[in-house]
């Protein structure tokens, strides 16, 4: 695994942006403890060489998804897992070790394109052998909510001031400008208003009050992302559990309070829950898991796989490294 040498300001840069991707440098400054100057120029550093990243997305195009669990020919599933990383439906893939050789998160506008594409568009993949899809019911947590936890609570606290929405001038919703604002933003999450209304050939304050009924309207979020090997959560894994229905809302509510947790979803078919977490060593997938069990009775774990290569995180195409490559195709459908 890469070492990558993310210091202390790095984490602090990162976390703070987890809470509030676009809180200006000047406020930031005091809370994690260095001038607007050297953080926008490590912020840079950390971009330019795919260490760390924002995402944005417009939750509200995606109506329907699914997990499937994907095998392939001998050999095949490095190329596979690229395949799938170049369809937009495919918003996270990742290849594992366990019973099943990649994980592929899949999101639709309908439940209608979730058929078409399952159907019709993933069995033209060359070298899948077989595909199990999990339509998904509910999502109970995701990864926007997972924090790197490098600040303390008051100073999480401080950030969290900077990312309250506030409201904006009620305009006319214009969804294709939306969706060219939410593509430049995935080249540079915190473009301010004027580079992003000059990439357009639009005016500052038509962007400014176009992304803020967006933020208002929760049709743009966006999502820090870093590079897991340096995030001091190197491992990452998938839980398939099993949980009596009478049970489900009450463990969903508690398996919000794990720390690793970067995902759980409520999914139809033979697991109740399919969960995602990062982890400090491959030693602690036996030790969550145990912990699962004796602190939720109910839970039975039915399998669970290793990540082996994150492929492609919230529509960015990764490297071998798992760093980000610049390459985002969310929303291309």
């Amino acid at each position: 695994m890469h070492d990558y040498d993310l210091n202390p300001l790095d984490l602090r840069i990162i976390n703070a942006l987890q809470i509030a991707p676009r809180g200006p440098w000047a406020q930031l400054a005091p809370v994690i403890g260095a001038d607007p100057a050297t953080l926008n120029r490590r912020w840079q550093d950390l971009s330019a060489s795919g260490a760390a990243w924002i995402s944005t997305f417009d939750p509200c195009s995606w109506e329907a998804g699914a997990l499937v669990e994907v095998n392939c020919r001998s050999g095949a599933n490095q190329r596979v897992a690229s395949a799938l990383a170049e369809t937009p439906e495919a918003i996270g893939v990742d290849l594992t070790a366990g019973g099943r050789d990649i994980v592929a998160t899949i999101a639709a506008p309908s439940e209608a394109a979730l058929w078409t594409y399952l159907l019709e568009e993933l069995p033209l993949i060359q070298g899948i052998e077989s595909a199990r899809s999990h339509p998904i019911a509910r999502n109970i947590y995701e990864a926007s909510s997972w924090r790197i936890r490098a600040l303390d609570a008051s100073e999480t606290k401080q950030v969290q001031r900077l990312a309250t929405v506030t409201g904006s001038r009620a305009t006319g919703r214009n969804p294709a400008l939306e969706q060219e604002i939410i593509a430049v933003l995935n080249q540079d999450g915190r473009a301010p208003a004027t580079a992003i209304g000059a990439a357009l050939d639009l005016s500052p304050r038509l962007i400014r009050d176009t992304m803020a009924q967006m933020a208002a309207s929760g049709r743009m979020n966006q999502r820090t992302e870093v590079v897991r090997a340096g995030s001091g959560w190197p491992v990452s894994a998938w839980y398939f559990l099993r949980v009596p229905a009478s049970k489900l809302d009450g463990i969903a509510v508690r398996l919000r309070q794990l720390e690793e947790l970067r995902v759980v979803t409520h999914t139809i078919g033979p697991y109740d829950l399919i969960m995602g977490v990062w982890l400090k060593s491959l030693a602690e997938i036996q030790r969550l898991e145990q912990q699962l069990e004796v602190k939720l009775p109910g839970v039975s774990t039915v399998d669970r796989s290793v990540v082996v290569r994150s492929v492609k995180q919230l529509g960015q195409i990764l490297d071998a490294q798992g760093r980000a490559t610049g390459r985002n195709n969310l929303h291309a459908v």
